[in-house]
């Protein structure tokens, strides 16, 4: 598997900038990712503290390129606003999967809509990719809303895709591929 590779000063939008974390993000991303919504939805391990996200942050960065974290900052003042990433590249099959989470006070401002705007184009752009999936917590209607604005389709229900926290969940599936235009669109198609 070829590692993913991604810029060393990360890219933006003039709004929000994705870039590989920094031993100076620890303490900042593990008291957000503490949030209960966080903790809630995400793969996120409980009880977090900045030696253990340095420890799970080092997972990642020794690993075999088959994810990419990165932590979602203001593009001005590098305030940390969240995290996102490729959670799952299946290279032989040209697919990914992106996921994020957004600290509290972040949400509402359309943060997570940028992000996910902003790697899709990063991914399409530079890596040998055909599809890009979201598959959020079904009843995650935040995470939901950010997929459908940020132009992704709906699929369907995926019965107990996702294991988070060693519960099988049911997950919405989401998709953007490579010759679609994005179609943003408000409200959820998704049956309840």
């Amino acid at each position: 598997m070829t590692a993913i590779e991604f810029p060393i000063g990360g890219i933006d939008d003039g709004v929000v900038r994705l870039r590989l974390h920094a031993d100076r993000d620890l303490e900042r991303v593990a008291a957000a990712s503490l949030d209960p919504e966080v903790l809630r939805w995400t793969r996120v391990p409980e009880g977090n503290d900045a030696s253990a996200m340095a420890e799970w942050i080092g997972e990642w960065r020794s690993g075999p390129g088959s994810e990419l974290h990165l932590v979602v900052v203001g593009a001005d003042d590098d305030e940390l606003l969240g995290a996102a990433g490729i959670v799952r590249f299946e290279q032989d099959e040209r697919r990914c999967e992106i996921g994020y989470w957004l600290a509290r006070e972040a949400r509402g401002r359309g943060v997570a809509t940028r992000a996910v705007r902003l790697l899709a184009g990063w991914i399409f752009a530079s890596l040998e990719v055909d599809r890009i999936g979201i598959a959020a917590e079904r009843e995650n209607a935040a995470s939901c809303a950010v997929a459908e604005r940020a132009g992704f389709r709906f699929e369907g229900v995926l019965r107990s895709w996702l294991v988070i926290k060693g519960i099988p969940r049911d997950a919405a599936m989401y998709s953007l591929l490579r010759d679609e235009p994005p179609e943003p669109r408000g409200g959820s198609p998704m049956p309840s």
